[in-house]
């Protein structure tokens, strides 16, 4: 049965929820489903990138001030989604588009939807706290795509959400040279006889920077040739504090010369910076996932990833490079290995065929068993209790 399916974003920028809908969108869409990507556009720009599927942008106002963004966003999204429901399932990837889904079901517009959690955040306002709590306890359907965060859910809300887990676009993400390598390190300004350590993420308080720079600082200090580069950053949230802190430890520690943040990039530049890169050290406090790693990986370079869920689920001992993230003297042991010689050769190797275990086909066909059951509610027209739910 074929079925329309509109996912949910909360923007239109690479992060991962996004990167998620819209590669899961791209493999409905493959399978014969009829697949929209709807988000809020705010730079009136588009996607990230421009996926194999339909898409819906959402013309969204700019703000400042994240409790009153997270407002204004969902009802950016319910007003226009109010007067072109359409679709067998509507599928929300993150807090404010469920939130936005939850106002059109209480109103009698639509008789259920399914929601995606990543991860779930400690929030200081109330109210955010709130529509964080509602993205959950108002889904008909709830995913996740990490044991850790099943087991999270559970506990928190009393609610199962099968793992659906996450693929990696083997097209996209290769080991094999592609024309645009060639220039990446002089668009960017990077040295060219440097080995890159790569970060992808931006500079973040959850993605653990500042303690990647200190271990950059001690290797550095061991091997001068080595550059630290910090990929992309783009997000709803506000971390010009944590920012502010890590730029202060560039300068003290004198290393302006051999750090450079990129900000956000071309998306076809992604995989080159891969490439490009000795080793992607990626040491967060907090991950739903992880889908970083597995894009190096499937570009032939090793991953430094933190020794526990959700990494632990789904890689292997030996496919990665183990950290702990509150112990920067692990990170410096673990990325000082990945930079070992052997590593190289080996991951050219194993890197891609460790890849190629995610397929997004399998994600998007775990899925369909919730999703038959929400079209088949939208058809009958009978509504999903809000209340069935527990809080």
């Amino acid at each position: 049965m074929m079925l329309s399916i509109g996912i949910l974003t909360h923007s239109t920028n690479p992060r991962g929820g996004v990167v998620h809908g819209m590669a899961l969108a791209e493999a409905l869409r493959d399978a014969g489903h009829e697949a929209v990507l709807i988000a809020p556009d705010e730079a009136g720009t588009g996607f990230f990138r421009t996926p194999r599927c339909a898409t819906r942008c959402i013309p969204a106002k700019p703000e400042a001030d994240l409790p009153t963004l997270v407002e204004r966003r969902i009802g950016e999204i319910a007003d226009a989604l109010r007067s072109a429901v359409h679709f067998d399932v509507l599928h929300a990837q993150d807090p404010i588009s469920a939130n936005a889904l939850a106002d059109l079901a209480t109103e009698g517009r639509i008789t259920g939807f399914a929601r995606t959690v990543h991860h779930l955040d400690r929030f200081s306002h109330p109210g955010v706290a709130a529509r964080q709590r509602r993205g959950v306890t108002a889904a008909t359907e709830l995913f996740t795509v990490s044991q850790v965060w099943r087991d999270a859910l559970l506990a928190e809300y009393g609610r199962d959400a099968p793992v659906v887990g996450n693929g990696v676009d083997l097209a996209k993400f290769s080991s094999d040279p592609a024309l645009r390598d060639r220039d990446v390190r002089e668009r960017y300004g990077l040295p060219q006889g440097a080995r890159l350590i790569l970060s992808i993420g931006g500079v973040e308080r959850r993605k653990n920077t500042l303690v990647l720079l200190e271990a950059f600082e001690i290797l550095r200090r061991e091997n001068p040739s080595l550059h630290l580069v910090i990929v992309g950053g783009a997000t709803l949230l506000d971390h010009s504090d944590y920012r502010r802190l890590f730029d202060e430890r560039v300068q003290t520690s004198g290393l302006a010369d051999a750090v450079t943040v990129t900000g956000v990039v071309a998306d076809d530049d992604i995989p080159a910076f891969y490439r490009q890169s000795s080793v992607l050290a990626y040491p967060s406090q907090t991950e739903g996932f992880g889908l970083c790693p597995l894009e190096a990986l499937a570009c032939g370079i090793p991953a430094v990833t933190p020794a526990v869920p959700p990494f632990t689920e789904h890689l292997h001992s030996l496919e990665a490079f183990w950290c702990l993230p509150d112990r920067p003297e692990t990170l410096v042991r673990a990325l000082r290995d990945a930079l070992s010689a052997r590593s190289p050769t080996r991951f050219k190797v194993s890197g891609p065929a460790t890849a190629r275990r995610f397929d997004w086909r399998n994600v998007a066909n775990r899925h369909l068993p919730a999703y038959r059951r929400l079209a088949a509610l939208s058809r009958a027209g009978v509504p999903a209790q809000e209340s069935h739910n527990h809080a």
